[in-house]
C-alpha cells in the first residue's frame, strides 16, 4: 500500500493548546465532505481509501487527509489495462484539486468546533478532590 496526499483545512495549527480539538474535528469534517461530495467510484473501491494521516515536523506532529491505495494493483493497471490507470490518475487529480481550504468548510469546522467548546462549558468534566 502506498498513499496519496489529498490535504487539511488549516484550522487547526500546530503549537496552539486547542490544536488536538480543533485537528479531530477538522479532520472529521473534511473526511465526511470528501466521502459524500466525492465518494471513490466503484471501479477503485475495491483498492482505495480516505485515511487521516500523522505526519512529523520539527513544530510538531500535524494530519493531512490522505488516499491509501494498492500501488501493486495500479502497477498492473498499468501494464494490462493502461485506460483504468488513467482514469485512476484522472480521478485522483480531480479529487488534489478539491479546496479543502474553502470559506464554507472553515466555516463548519469552526462551527462545530464553537459548538463542542460551548458544550464542553455546559458540562464542565468533574476534577477529583484530592484531600489528604
Amino acid at each position: 500500500m502506498d498513499y496519496l496526499t489529498i490535504g487539511s483545512n488549516g484550522y487547526a495549527q500546530v503549537g496552539q493548546p486547542d490544536f488536538y480539538q480543533k485537528n479531530k474535528i477538522e479532520m472529521r469534517v473534511l473526511m465526511e465532505y470528501l466521502e459524500n461530495h466525492h465518494t471513490i467510484p466503484e471501479e477503485f473501491s475495491n483498492m482505495c481509501c480516505y485515511k487521516v494521516k500523522w505526519f512529523q515536523h520539527d513544530f510538531g506532529d500535524y494530519s493531512e487527509i490522505v488516499l491509501y491505495y494498492n500501488d501493486r494493483q495500479l502497477e498492473d493497471w498499468e501494464e494490462s489495462d493502461p485506460e483504468k490507470s488513467v482514469r485512476f490518475w484522472n480521478w485522483f487529480n480531480d479529487i488534489e484539486s478539491v479546496d479543502l481550504e474553502s470559506e464554507a468548510l472553515t466555516e463548519l469546522i469552526e462551527s462545530r468546533y464553537l459548538k463542542l467548546i460551548d458544550c464542553s462549558e455546559l458540562n464542565p468534566v468533574p476534577h477529583e478532590n484530592n484531600t489528604m
